[in-house]
């Protein structure tokens, strides 16, 4: 798994129910961790651009239905609760997610 990976997962407290996501976690990392951070996604369309970016299907990414990253759940989820890659984000969509990051770790606009 890499950063910009869409991921089948399951989440903590999702009672078991397969769900997309996108690792965030920096590659620096490697597989050494148990965990990786992933913001989960919802086809469940919200009006909120800035927070949770819009991610279009497309081939390259692997999603069936238009759906938006929640960046505001960003979570450590087990290695092995990962089911399998579905695709990648391309640079400008993992851009939009670093924004949003950005702006709900507090980070935008410090000097």
């Amino acid at each position: 798994m890499k950063r910009g990976n869409v991921v089948l997962m399951v989440a903590p407290g999702d009672l078991g129910k397969p769900r997309p996501g996108v690792v965030v976690q920096g590659d620096e990392l490697g597989a050494n961790t148990t965990t990786v951070l992933i913001c989960p996604m919802s086809s469940d369309v919200q009006e909120s651009p800035r927070l949770r970016p819009i991610v279009e299907p497309d081939p390259g990414n692997g999603l069936r239905i238009r759906s938006q990253v929640m960046t505001e759940k960003v979570t450590p989820v087990r290695r092995e609760r990962v089911r399998r890659v579905l695709g990648s984000l391309d640079p400008s969509t993992l851009e939009r997610i670093d924004r949003a990051l950005l702006i709900v770790l507090g980070l935008a606009g410090r000097k």
